[in-house]
């Protein structure tokens, strides 16, 4: 994920928190609102509930690559939200997480649209 992709300040996010739609499983949380730019903006947020510090970054790190190689919609305001668990998900785990939601919220483009 570009550093121009990602969601700064406390306002949007509480605008996000306040007046979006969420999604839920048992990995993550997502929270979209349309957004008037064409790029689609992403923010993470991992309490300490999740684990450490070293946790917290790696999975972190885990999203933000999902993200970069993810086709998804242009002109949204996306917050995931990593929930707590008794293990450390694996990033397979994390992408079909993240997939799963971004489909139900209508946001993950078709790999192949010309077929």
């Amino acid at each position: 994920m570009r550093k121009d992709q990602r969601l700064k300040g406390k306002e949007r996010f509480s605008q996000i928190f306040e007046g979006s739609r969420g999604w839920a499983n048992s990995r993550l949380v997502l929270k979209a609102l349309p957004n008037s730019s064409a790029e689609t903006r992403f923010g993470l947020v991992t309490s300490r509930k999740v684990g450490g510090a070293v946790l917290r970054n790696t999975l972190r790190r885990r999203l933000r690559e999902i993200v970069r190689v993810t086709p998804v919609k242009s002109g949204w305001d996306v917050v995931i939200i990593v929930r707590s668990g008794k293990t450390e998900p694996s990033f397979q785990e994390l992408q079909d997480a993240l997939h799963n939601l971004l489909r139900r919220a209508g946001l993950l483009e078709p790999l192949n649209p010309g077929l």
